[in-house]
């Protein structure tokens, strides 16, 4: 029997996977699509995507990206695995009706080693019950303050005694029954690390996203709107476009973070 040759739709989800798998990028989005396929008109490669799509041969991974492999949601744990302290403040919270959702390192079990056994809650309500809810967890015997009070965590007559810290945040859909998905668990805690001294290390949060890059935990798209919540898109489309760089490119960027550290 003789050789079957491929269909053109074959033949361009070839290229496609052959992209994937030689640079490690489970998701490509439109743009570099295109980019693969210069001698394509874009509209015909939005075209072959949609079929391709219907055909079950690729998967939407969010709005612009697709997969060769069907996305799953990164949900946290549940409820069950927060800490006592988060379960608490969940329970107390929930009975006032505004969106909510802890944040941080109690999104994160299952790619943390060693869980602390007590933490700072990272807590994201919407701005019109922040002030309400705040007031309530105080009047419970917590102490809780604000992202915009972040010069209270730096003193550390008051660091020890903060329970919680409420985050602003308007997309609830990165969130599921009160808890963040892990891309914005993840994303919350480099932000509390970076920007308000919590007391989780720089090598631990990098065991943590290593961890969810190993498990495929995360996509890219979810990351990048966590992001976009959380206000870190520069920093964070950095972190995802790093394992893209060539050799050169990550020296030279080596070389002007050396630099930038010398002139603080």
């Amino acid at each position: 029997m003789g050789k079957v040759d491929k269909t053109i739709d074959e033949q361009f989800l070839e290229r496609l996977i052959i992209r994937m798998e030689t640079e490690n990028e489970p998701e490509l989005n439109v743009k570099k699509i295109y980019s693969i396929f210069p001698e394509i008109n874009q509209k015909t490669i939005l075209w072959r995507l949609h079929k391709l799509v219907r055909q079950g041969k690729l998967f939407k991974a969010g709005r612009g990206y697709y997969s060769v492999k069907k996305v799953k949601e990164h949900y946290s744990a549940g409820y069950e695995y927060l800490q006592k302290k988060s379960k608490e403040v969940y329970d107390v919270i929930s009975e006032y009706g505004y969106k909510f959702y802890i944040t941080g390192l109690d999104a994160l079990v299952g790619e943390i080693l060693h869980v602390p056994e007590q933490f700072v809650i990272l807590l994201v309500i919407e701005e019109a019950g922040m002030e309400e809810l705040r007031e309530v967890l105080n009047d419970k015997g917590y102490f809780v303050i604000q992202e915009k009070e972040r010069n209270l965590i730096k003193q550390n007559i008051f660091k020890s005694k903060i329970d919680i810290v409420i985050l602003k945040g308007k997309n609830f859909e990165l969130a599921f029954d009160g808890i963040a998905i892990k891309e914005k668990g993840f994303v919350d805690l480099y932000f509390a690390v970076t920007r308000l001294n919590y007391g989780i290390s720089i090598p631990e949060i990098t065991r943590i996203y290593k961890s969810m890059q190993r498990n495929e935990t995360f996509t890219i798209y979810k990351m990048k709107q966590s992001a976009k919540d959380r206000g870190l898109v520069t920093e964070i489309n950095w972190l995802l476009e790093l394992r893209e760089a060539n050799p050169i490119v990550l020296e030279f960027m080596s070389y002007q973070i050396k630099e930038a550290k010398c002139t603080e």
